[in-house]
């Protein structure tokens, strides 16, 4: 990973639904959904974004929403792994940061 203030822990085989890739900072693991703040220096105007596809790859990953510390997995179809069909994607995402607590999820778009 990019940035100095986190890291990625992969466990798992690549290419199987067995891998799984966790989020860590200088505490330990976090949550790659709503643990990584959107603003990374607003000085400087740089933002932090999680990429479902790496690059020089095309495995499409996820971020499991309904999983503990919501880790990014390789997405399945029909139960094989899916890919995109080249790995340099047209579609960008623009960024988005999500909050939750216990009584609902607010999207600050």
């Amino acid at each position: 990973m990019p940035v100095e203030l986190y890291s990625a822990e992969e466990r798992g085989q690549e290419n199987t639904d067995t891998l799984k890739v966790f989020v860590k900072d200088s505490s330990g693991p976090i949550s790659s959904f709503h643990g990584i703040p959107l603003v990374a220096n607003s000085e400087a105007n740089t933002f932090h974004i999680v990429v479902e596809i790496p690059r020089w790859t095309n495995a499409k990953m996820e971020i499991v929403t309904k999983s503990l510390l919501h880790p990014i997995v390789q997405d399945q179809k029909k139960g094989k792994p899916r890919y995109v069909a080249n790995s340099f994607p047209a579609t960008t995402y623009p960024a988005v940061q999500f909050y939750r607590n216990d009584l609902y999820i607010v999207n600050l778009n």
